[in-house]
């Protein structure tokens, strides 16, 4: 009766799928999949089966449905309708010494069974192409991000009363690399406005450009700074 059903979950869905060139499938036949087939096919076969394996055994691929279409080196090992001409069938059963998959255990026989079904509801299979392994592959040792952390020495520059700590010798020096040269310091009022909009994307409130202007503190920009940095609409802004 399950067959049946089954069957007809994907008799159903008789509209193709053009981005994938398969029949698209209902959501009875994609459950199916996803609870019968894909857990038993990434835990028992992907280890030598995929595009993430070590070493692809028989050049068959089964994390794709255009893998196992495609088949290894001894043909496709699916027929979609018929489990007793399909190879992968017949290597989980363990019928056949001299094709065994896995080739150390044998699948339980609700597993086998529900390839089985699966083969003979047309292998329906949602998944697209595999990520290629080579996606993953570690770039150069030689990039930046994978660098230790050092202390690298500020460059030389001309103005040399202009920075106010080691960032600002690195931007001058490609200013003058350039040949520019810094914009004069913008007045406080100014310099509020710009630090709040960046930062939280609104203008700043009256009472927190009064209280810059009458802090004559070196470090009164800094402050404002850091409580723009800790307020929630920092945090909002860059979210987005």
């Amino acid at each position: 009766m399950i067959v049946a059903l089954s069957l007809h979950a994907y008799a159903a869905a008789g509209a193709v799928d053009a981005r994938r060139g398969q029949p698209a499938l209902s959501r009875e036949a994609t459950e199916f999949f996803e609870k019968k087939v894909r857990p038993v096919l990434t835990e028992k076969c992907y280890k030598c089966h995929s595009a993430g394996a070590e070493k692809i055994k028989g050049g068959l691929l089964l994390d794709s449905r255009n893998g196992w279409m495609k088949g290894g080196e001894s043909g496709p090992v699916i027929v979609p309708g018929d489990p007793e001409k399909s190879r992968l069938i017949h290597a989980v059963r363990h019928t056949d010494s001299s094709l065994q998959m896995p080739p150390k255990e044998i699948l339980p026989a609700s597993q086998i069974g529900d390839l089985e079904t699966w083969v003979r509801m047309g292998a329906p299979d949602p998944r697209g192409a595999p990520v290629p392994s080579s996606a993953f592959r570690v770039p150069s040792s030689r990039h930046w991000a994978f660098l230790p952390l050092r202390n690298s020495p500020p460059p030389g520059i001309k103005k040399k009363n202009w920075p106010r700590s080691p960032v600002d010798s690195f931007i001058l020096a490609g200013l003058e690399k350039s040949n520019l040269s810094p914009r004069p310091p913008a007045d406080k009022r100014t310099l509020i406005r710009r630090a709040t909009f960046d930062l939280t994307g609104l203008p700043p409130k009256p009472e927190e450009i009064e209280a810059f202007l009458t802090d004559d503190s070196n470090d009164a920009f800094a402050k404002v700074v850091d409580r723009l940095l800790a307020t929630p609409q920092f945090g909002e802004r860059w979210g987005r």
